[in-house]
């Protein structure tokens, strides 16, 4: 099932990287749509890796690593997207607390990007102990973003 979803992501990952070049944001809702859409394909890949590493699905050297591209890539574009003022009112867990605290919001983004790319560079090793501890740090770095700025 995992491959059959690929085309599917691949058109959706598409779809919001070229929303990039065109996100003006005029209204704030706009500004939640899409950052939205970044997390829910950041959380479906996020999630196909957990269950690998807690060993609920087989690992499989290059589902794991398509999965890690995704998260890398996807990881660079909300952040634009979260600091729009009023983008932390409505159907959002955004905290406006991101906006007050900008630089330190910006902080945590960085170490969720970082940490994302060495999982990458883990993934694309096929050590499973690496892979294993660069997910776990990936994980503290969402963690840590959630609790101090999602509602």
């Amino acid at each position: 099932m995992h491959y059959k979803i690929k085309p599917l992501t691949l058109i959706l990952i598409l779809v919001v990287t070229c929303g990039v070049a065109w996100a003006q944001f005029a209204k704030p809702e706009d500004a939640v749509s899409y950052r939205k859409a970044v997390m829910q394909v950041i959380g479906r890949h996020f999630g196909q890796m957990a269950a690998v590493v807690k060993d609920q699905l087989p690992y499989d050297k290059d589902a794991f690593e398509f999965d890690s591209k995704v998260v890398a890539m996807m990881a660079r574009l909300p952040w634009e997207a979260s600091l729009v003022p009023g983008s932390y009112a409505g159907d959002t867990t955004l905290k406006e607390k991101a906006l007050k605290d900008r630089d330190g919001f910006l902080a945590a983004a960085q170490k969720f990007e970082d940490a994302s790319q060495e999982l990458l560079t883990a993934a694309a090793g096929g050590d499973r102990g690496a892979i294993k501890s660069k997910f776990g740090a990936t994980a503290k770095t969402c963690s840590a973003c959630h609790k101090a700025y999602r509602k």
